[in-house]
């Protein structure tokens, strides 16, 4: 008689070869890559000379706003660590590994932006991240939960951004109008 040992592993998707030790392993370097590549893309960018700009709102100091930054980088590596202790087919993957690049650079290029341009783009990093989530999460739950962090913080970007870009614009803008508004 056949077994089907390897029909049910390969059902259920779990990687049942892997002991504890190598799990925590695989955590730990899951984890430190994509802070250390946020690092080379600073020294890269460094010598170019560009600052990157972490969002630190509610008058958070700017380091308050780096530390959250690389929290939710090391959540992102934690979340593909969660996916690769499952056998997962599909593009999930494809999803978790361009949110991280997207979100390592996202510093780098928001000194460049104008407030209704970094609002544009935020409210793009909210849905990705909204997207991702929902690919990454019905794939593996706990990949998806420890990704949700990151809705609320490029959830209140979106929100500050286009709330600013549209007290600034008309028709909301009375104070650029150059009109001064008569006493009631």
């Amino acid at each position: 008689m056949a077994t089907t040992a390897m029909l049910d592993q390969a059902a259920h998707g779990h990687l049942d070869t892997m002991t504890a030790s190598q799990s925590a392993a695989r955590l730990v370097v899951c984890v430190s890559l994509p802070l250390g590549a946020f690092g080379l893309i600073h020294l890269a960018a460094g010598a170019f000379g560009m600052i990157p700009n972490f969002f630190a709102p509610f008058g958070l100091p700017h380091w308050g706003g780096a530390a959250l930054h690389l929290v939710q980088l090391a959540l992102l590596g934690a979340a593909f660590w969660a996916l690769t202790e499952q056998v997962v087919r599909g593009t999930a993957r494809q999803w978790l590994i361009g949110l991280t690049i997207l979100y390592s650079l996202l510093p780098f290029f928001t000194p460049l932006l104008d407030s209704l341009q970094l609002g544009l783009v935020c409210t793009a990093m909210f849905l990705s991240t909204l997207a991702a989530i929902q690919r990454v999460g019905s794939a593996a739950p706990l990949a998806g939960w420890l990704m949700a962090p990151m809705l609320a913080l490029t959830g209140t970007g979106a929100a500050l951004g286009l709330t600013i870009a549209a007290a600034y614009s008309p028709p909301f803008a009375l104070m650029q109008s150059g009109h001064t508004q008569p006493a009631a």
